[in-house]
């Protein structure tokens, strides 16, 4: 999801599996559950604190077939800035000068490519969100749910008598690193570079452009 932020159709593509994956969580932990002595901790506390968390109840009421451009439209934008515009009234101490909301189902490519001819930078900056999650920006959500379904997951193991890889780091608020600074995925930067107009904050992991 977060390499695909800035082209709309892999991105729900991969929502949409993500969250197939995570509803099965419970699902599969359910079919084993005559492996536990006591399954309480699941029926009891781990049901009752999933329907009192917006998210987690986001999660159970979504379904993937929901992921077309209308369940996103309402709650998600892009937002464009010009970037030291040259024609910028030199008094003016800003830098970046807001240019507007355009369509967020183009992918930010379009724009930065089959845009007006233009001899400044942009700011392209997104986010991504649906129905029931207040506004709450759709990578952070994932993440969170990721979280708990770790919880979820581990406490499971240690109560067999399992184990299971932790990929929590000290003082990391995320089950996993690359989960932590989404920023990164939803803001594009673009500076002139002899002549044309080119990303130059893309993260580690390239974002690549769909065929």
């Amino acid at each position: 999801m977060a390499e695909w932020y800035h082209e709309p159709d892999p991105f729900r593509y991969r929502l949409g599996a993500l969250i197939q994956a995570a509803r099965s969580v419970s699902l599969m932990l359910q079919t084993e559950k005559a492996l536990f002595e006591d399954f309480g901790f699941y029926e009891t506390d781990w049901v009752g604190k999933m329907k009192s968390d917006p998210v987690m109840l986001w999660l159970k009421e979504t379904r993937t077939s929901h992921f077309h451009q209308s369940a996103l439209a309402p709650s998600s934008w892009l937002t464009m800035e010009c970037f030291r515009n040259p024609r910028k009234p030199i008094w003016d101490d800003e830098e970046v000068e807001h240019f507007g909301t355009v369509d967020p189902f183009q992918c930010t490519h379009f724009y930065i490519n089959a845009g007006p001819q233009t001899d400044h930078g942009h700011n392209f900056i997104r986010l991504w969100s649906m129905e029931g999650l207040n506004g709450r920006e759709l990578l952070e959500a994932c993440a969170y749910i990721y979280d708990r379904l770790d919880e979820l997951v581990s406490e499971a193991h240690k109560r067999l008598g399992a184990s299971v890889v932790s990929y929590v780091n000290l003082g990391s608020n995320r089950r996993l690193l690359c989960m932590e600074d989404i920023d990164q995925y939803r803001i594009v930067k673009t500076r002139m570079r002899k002549g044309k107009e080119v990303w130059i904050n893309k993260p580690t992991r390239h974002h690549q452009r769909a065929t």
